[in-house]
């Protein structure tokens, strides 16, 4: 009976030291340090264009309307953004009008420290298609953010040829901080149609926004591309997106 008693004696002893164990590798793991998340300390304002009685660029063929691809493109950028660490906050969570003012007040007084506005794009004529980013002319910050984020929209779409471009757009124009309005594609253009109805290519969009947006936060200067020619088929296209004067 010694014996019996002498072993789990033994046994319980070694289960403490294991506890004991377990528990120091515990403190000594969280004790150690950890690298940040990129986006720690990045307050980030997501602005899902249009809503409401403003329905955005609409193809009812396909059920596309442009204030529910932007809402949705802000949740997924949203949840990719706050797992990187960022403070996110949305102009608008719902299908409500919210006006450019009133978004770009919002922005500034929070204080954020980057403003992405989230738009869909059309054309006259079904020729133009890709995603592209705009940057509010002689903001330089507004610039490398949107160099950034239109070279990683080139990355997930090879034959997207755009680059990113100067816009006069009130959201931007009257946010205090760098900001990039990015067009997720073309609704009058068939491919990309297929490609905004495509859960799997909004991921991807976001993704890439996110990616840009890290490298932006970084501190990355972006390989400047200057003034690229552009195929035939897009000439005159800069001044006539129709984003000019509809809800940005």
């Amino acid at each position: 009976m010694g014996l019996a008693v002498r072993c789990r004696g033994a046994a319980l002893a070694i289960m403490v030291l294991g506890v004991l164990a377990a528990a120091t590798a515990a403190v000594t793991a969280l004790s150690e340090p950890r690298p940040s998340l990129p986006l720690a300390g990045l307050r980030i304002v997501v602005d899902p264009g249009h809503g409401g009685a403003d329905r955005g660029a609409c193809h009812f063929g396909d059920g596309l309307i442009e204030k529910q691809i932007n809402l949705d493109m802000a949740f997924r950028l949203e949840e990719r953004l706050g797992n990187l660490g960022a403070d996110v906050h949305l102009t608008r969570v719902d299908d409500r009008y919210v006006s450019l003012d009133e978004r770009a007040a919002f922005a500034n007084r929070i204080g954020a420290h980057v403003l992405v506005s989230l738009h869909v794009n059309r054309y006259p004529s079904a020729v133009c298609f890709g995603a592209q980013t705009f940057y509010y002319p002689g903001s330089a910050e507004g610039r490398r953010l949107a160099l950034l984020i239109q070279d990683e929209l080139l990355r997930i779409d090879p034959d997207n040829y755009r680059q990113a471009l100067p816009g006069h757009y009130k959201v931007l124009r009257l946010s205090a901080m760098p900001g990039a309005l990015v067009e997720i594609g073309f609704i009058t253009h068939p491919g990309d149609r297929r490609k905004l109805a495509d859960f799997s290519y909004r991921e991807r969009v976001a993704e890439a926004v996110a990616r840009g947006i890290v490298r932006f936060a970084s501190g990355e200067n972006p390989e400047d591309p200057g003034e690229q020619p552009m195929p035939q088929q897009a000439a005159g296209e800069r001044g006539t997106t129709e984003n000019q004067t509809h809800g940005r």
